[in-house]
This record gives C-alpha cells, sequence and structure tokens, in this order.
C-alpha cells in the first residue's frame, strides 16, 4: 500500500475521508504535514523507522502537563506513524518578525515561556521519563561537524585518528561543566518553531526532546542559525532567564559556551548533510551565519580554547567555500552516498 494510501485510510478511519487535504511546504526531516481545510487540524505523516512519532506524542504530554501551549491530538497510529493534531495556525515568529512584529516583545514571550518550563521542570520532574542530554548524545551531536562540515569544507574526508582527537576535547569540556539540574530540553527552541497563538507563545518540533542542561534552549533562542539576533536584546533576554532561575555569570558563562559551540558544530554538519546526502541544499544558506557564530565563540570564549586549539588550524587552510562544487563531485571525493 502506497504511503498516500495510507493516509486516506487513517483519515478515512477518523470519519474525515471527506475533509480536504493540503500538503504543507516540508522541513528538514522526513516529515510531512497536511492541513485539513475547514478542520482546525493538522496531519503529520511521520514514517518509522526514521520518524518516531510515539515520542512526539509523549512529550506533548509531558509539555501539556507543564502547562505549555502545545497542539492537542485528536487521534494516532504510532506504529504507522500517523498524527492527527490541532492546527495552531501559520503565526510561527519567523513570519511574524518579517512582517515587522516587535522583536524583542516576541522573543520576550518565547523566554518568559521557556522560565515557566524550566521552573515547573524544576518543581515537578515526576513522571517526565526521557533519555539524558548525556555526554554520549553530545558527542555524537558533535561529531557532525567532523563527519560532514570539514569533509565538504577541505574536500577531502577526515582520518579516523582526527575524529578521535576531536571527539576527545568535547569530551574534557563536557565534563568540566559546572553542575546544573536537568529539565526538559526542547532542542529546537529557534523562532521557526515557536508561534503566537492569542497571547502565548506555542511551541512545536520538540519530538526529540532530552532531560539535560536549562542552557541548551536559550542558546538555541539567543543564537539562531537562521537569523541574526541583535546582540544588546539577546544580553536583555539572558539576563532576565539568569535572575529568574538564579543561575549564576560564571555557571551560565561554559554551558552557554559549550552548548553553543557543540550546537554550531552539529547545525554546520546538519545542514551540510541536508545538501550532500539528502538533496536539500536550501539550509546552505544559513551556513556561514551559523560558522561566523561558532568563530565568535572560539574567539572570545577561553573555557573553549581546546576546541579553538584543534579546530583552527583546520579551518585555517581554506576560505569558507561557497560549495559552489557540485554535490556529486564532493560526494565522491568525501565518499558519501545520497539517499536513495
Amino acid at each position: 500500500m502506497t504511503r498516500q494510501a495510507m493516509r486516506r485510510r487513517f483519515l478515512r478511519d477518523q470519519g474525515l475521508e471527506d475533509a480536504e487535504v493540503v500538503a504543507l511546504d516540508p522541513d528538514a526531516s522526513a516529515r510531512r504535514y497536511f492541513r485539513l481545510s475547514g478542520q482546525g487540524l493538522l496531519l503529520m505523516d511521520a514514517p518509522p523507522p526514521g520518524e518516531h512519532p510515539a515520542a512526539f506524542i509523549a512529550v506533548t504530554g509531558f509539555l501539556a502537563r507543564l502547562g505549555a501551549r502545545v497542539p492537542r491530538i485528536h487521534a494516532a497510529d504510532a506504529q504507522q506513524g500517523f498524527v492527527l493534531l490541532e492546527d495552531l495556525g501559520d503565526g510561527t515568529f519567523t513570519r511574524l518578525l518579517a512582517d515587522g512584529a516587535p522583536e524583542e516583545e516576541l522573543y520576550g514571550l518565547a523566554m518568559d515561556e521557556l522560565i515557566c518550563l524550566q521552573t515547573r521542570c524544576g518543581a515537578d520532574m515526576a513522571g517526565i521519563d526521557l533519555p539524558p542530554y548525556d555526554e554520549s548524545a553530545a558527542l555524537k551531536e558533535a561529531a557532525l561537524f567532523t563527519e560532514w562540515y570539514l569533509p565538504a569544507r577541505l574536500g577531502q574526508a577526515l582520518k579516523a585518528s582526527e575524529h578521535g582527537e576531536y571527539l576527545d576535547v568535547w569530551s574534557g569540556l563536557f565534563h568540566a561543566l559546572p553542575p546544573l539540574a536537568p529539565v526538559l530540553v526542547h532542542r529546537d527552541f529557534h523562532v521557526d518553531n515557536l508561534l503566537l497563538v492569542g497571547q502565548r507563545c506555542a511551541m512545536i518540533d520538540y519530538q526529540d526532546a532530552l532531560l539535560g542542561s536549562p542552557v541548551y534552549d536559550v542558546v538555541s533562542l539567543v543564537e539562531d542559525a537562521r537569523r541574526d539576533v541583535d546582540p544588546a536584546m539577546r544580553a536583555r533576554l539572558v539576563e532576565r532567564w539568569r535572575d529568574c532561575l538564579d543561575i549564576p555569570p560564571e555557571t551560565y558563562g561554559r554551558h552557554a559556551a559549550f552548548w553553543g559551540a557543540q550546537r554550531h558544530c552539529k547545525v554546520a554538519g546538519i545542514f551540510v548533510r541536508l545538501w550532500l546526502r539528502d538533496g536539500k541544499g536550501i539550509y546552505l544558506q544559513h551556513l556561514g551565519r551559523v560558522v561566523a557564530l561558532l568563530g565568535q565563540l572560539l574567539a572570545t570564549e577561553e573555557f573553549l580554547a581546546p576546541l579553538r586549539d584543534w579546530i583552527a588550524p583546520r579551518m585555517a587552510p581554506v576560505a569558507h567555500r561557497d560549495f559552489a562544487e557540485s554535490a556529486e563531485a564532493l560526494r565522491r571525493r568525501c565518499g558519501v552516498h545520497a539517499a536513495r
């Protein structure tokens, strides 16, 4: 049975066989979304095993219990990969900002939502069963930089010994982090995944949530891979967050440096992987910003000196590539195969 036929059967089982179904623009994942016109509903098509609809359903429950504004789930078949959920509309913060909405007002709503969520996590973590954002998870993501970005930049794959050295640096930094009580980490908390619903900041795309440092989502919001954030506004938002959660500046500084650099390395790798493996070159438009954000952290955060010392010699031989070389040529040179 084709995926389209499976979607139709799922909708028929929900009494929605006559609904007008409109496909929405795809994102960086393999998930697809369909709007059921006039129904106030979206159909998420998240085919296993690559996608994890059961995780989305579970995290939705955790977030709702903690008071977050998330889409309500009306029906689901996790085994087949279908979720029928509330349509929160098109008012993403990205779209509102492009239309001229007050930047600090929207970012303030987002930060207030994050503060409320993390404060409630601190008060009640019972029943929130999520994997930890531990050293293993952090290093697996950071490795995308040496697996995808650097080979594309240099035009050749790295040696296994270089990968090992790179991960040893990250391990040392991870163990130097001051302790912080873990909270639910959205892991993609930025303006593309935030919507204005009434006067609330709603969130989507949280199915990969883990339990980890509360600083990670702060960094995701204020060091955005897809848009520039005013430094003065960023400082005000961070100070507000630190005051509310009573986080010392030194503790925040180390966590922000670590998780900021880790995220930028991960995202740089993901953007190149989307291009080379998945044929989604649109994300290359953001790559220069991500690499610049990483460079700023390496240049200004002494805590990251071991990482700077490892990365700098490998970045210096070539200027930032515009990736004008064809994807196919780079795949051959780096030993990468496109997805079928």
